[in-house]
């Protein structure tokens, strides 16, 4: 693999840490519809801004009434399990995509600061 001859190691090093760390954050924000920890959070902060109305449920409440609409009890158990392993899912990539993001950092500051 040849470089252009404008950019040099240090330039790639940090082209390569941004993207890495764009990746990442990629990552954390689709993952973060199945974190349940996020969720109780988002619906925590929307009853105390007084936000939550019969219109407007909360994001335990929709997980909730996603549950609630399944038609058997074996439906309403798969949809729970999903849910569940949904979240186990979510926090093993978010620590990847945090692994990602320290370095794409270290990166960054490698092609910045190494001569």
């Amino acid at each position: 693999m040849t470089f252009p001859a404008e950019l040099g190691a240090n330039e790639w090093m940090m082209i390569w840490g941004a993207g890495l760390a764009l990746l990442g954050v990629i990552i954390m924000w689709r993952v973060s519809r199945y974190d349940l920890a996020g969720a109780a959070f988002d619906s925590a902060w929307q009853v105390a801004r007084g936000k939550r109305s019969a219109e407007t449920p909360t994001a335990l409440e929709e997980k909730y009434n996603e549950i609630a609409r399944e038609a058997s009890l074996t439906g309403k158990a798969k949809r729970t399990a999903g849910t569940v392993i949904g979240h186990f899912a979510a926090k093993v990539f978010n620590l990847i995509a945090m692994l990602m993001l320290l370095a794409g950092a270290v990166l960054i500051a490698l092609g910045v600061y190494w001569r």
